[in-house]
């Protein structure tokens, strides 16, 4: 097998066992939370903790990995220390403690999602198979891993969720360590999302053509980018928006009386529905372009909430997750398509975590609280009409922004 064929089904392989493991975690970490005994309030807070040092740390990942030759060994590293401290997590009973290791966390796998995505990225250059090619195998590791561990949890109890979560993410390191391909030096995104000449100015040939900007000048040169500013304003609305529901979630499900494993099969609704959409996604942002087909994620999200504001049920909430996997499709690959295209030259990796680490960090700042605190005193009901609306208004501010869409590039 060519070592770009194999790179491309390893990554196909790390993105099963890496977004598939977060399946351990994120659908039952509230659980956890709850029976420690914090409040709504303060489950916010450590999600405010650990945003709120990602924000800060995942611009200095990004220009480190915009410069160096081997960006994937900080990918490495940011996924053992992640296995080993949550691991430490599941040991907590203190508030302080779980906000103390969640904040070290930050620090160390921040910029994991961005350098991932862009690593993703070299590899799908100038191949048919896109993002949505790679992005899949990690819905298809969600749909296996999360109902097995919410069966798991029922007979375990909680602490399994951390060691799972653990294993998964040293699988991850280990597969990585087999690829060759290494961003964002000579790739870009040919795969129908940016035209080449501006891929290969976002992730290509950087560290050796010129200095990086200081990041006060490259933040100023997307301020001035009027299509890059409501792009921001626009995820800052939605993941405004969003912070309620996917926190607490879980909970209105245990309020409704499900169980654990109903949970695991509510979180994996959305996955399943992904892995097709996945693909449809990819088709839809070469064709229609990555500023439109964001747009209408964010209308599609907002129809998604409504369901459960008109019915309160659990049907409902399966029903609303199964629109979600549209959705989510949708958006991943263009939200990533739209700010890869109007990257500055070569600062794609910087951008990406300026955009999807720092910003969204900023965002749990601001929502974290506020929802938990919204929770305390009004119940989950009222996050889900919150984040209908959010979803409106982002739609909104995007379509008012957008950029023309590049000529799309034909499937080959």
């Amino acid at each position: 097998m060519q070592s770009s064929k194999r790179d491309l089904w390893l990554i196909r392989v790390y993105y099963l066992v890496w977004l598939g493991g977060g399946g351990f975690l994120y659908p039952y970490i509230t659980l956890f939370y709850k029976q420690q005994g914090l409040s709504g309030t303060e489950m916010g807070l450590l999600g405010t903790v650990g945003w709120g040092i990602a924000m800060l740390v995942a611009p200095v990942w990004g220009r480190w990995a915009d410069n160096v030759r081997s960006p994937r060994r900080l990918i490495q590293f940011g996924l053992i220390g992640s296995a080993v401290l949550n691991a430490l997590l599941g040991l907590q009973t203190a508030f302080i403690w779980m906000a103390v290791i969640i904040a070290i966390t930050s620090i160390v796998s921040s910029a994991t999602d961005p350098l991932s995505n862009a690593q993703a990225l070299a590899i799908t250059n100038n191949r048919k198979s896109g993002f949505g090619s790679v992005r899949v195998w990690g819905s298809i590791g969600w749909v296996l891993i999360t109902p097995v561990c919410g069966w798991l949890l029922e007979k375990t109890g909680l602490f399994t969720m951390f060691g799972g979560f653990a294993v998964f993410n040293l699988l991850g390191a280990l597969v990585l360590a087999f690829i060759v391909t290494q961003p964002p030096a000579t790739s870009s995104l040919r795969h129908g999302y940016a035209s080449q000449d501006n891929a290969r100015r976002s992730f290509g040939e950087k560290a050796d053509a010129q200095p990086a900007p200081a990041m006060g000048k490259l933040i100023h040169e997307i301020g001035l980018d009027r299509s890059m500013l409501g792009l921001a304003v626009a995820l800052f609305i939605y993941w405004i928006a969003n912070n309620g529901p996917v926190q607490f979630e879980s909970i209105y499900l245990k309020e409704l009386h499900a169980s654990t494993f109903v949970i695991g099969l509510v979180n994996t609704t959305s996955a399943v529905i992904e892995i097709g959409a996945m693909f449809w996604a990819d088709r839809l942002v070469r064709r229609h372009g990555a500023g439109r087909i964001l747009g209408i994620s964010m209308l599609v999200f907002a129809a998604a909430k409504l369901i459960v504001v008109l019915s309160p049920s659990i049907p409902a909430i399966f029903a609303m997750r199964a629109l979600n996997g549209v959705y989510y499709s949708m958006f991943v690959i263009s939200s990533i398509a739209y700010a890869a295209e109007g990257s500055p030259s070569g600062q794609g990796s910087t951008v990406m975590a300026l955009y999807f680490v720092t910003l969204q960090g900023l965002t749990q700042l601001i929502a974290g609280p506020i929802s938990g605190a919204i929770f305390d005193a009004i119940g989950a009901y009222w996050l889900f009409v919150i984040a209908c609306g959010g979803g409106v208004v982002s739609w909104l501010v995007l379509r008012l922004t957008e950029r023309p869409s590049t000529v799309p590039i034909a499937d080959s």
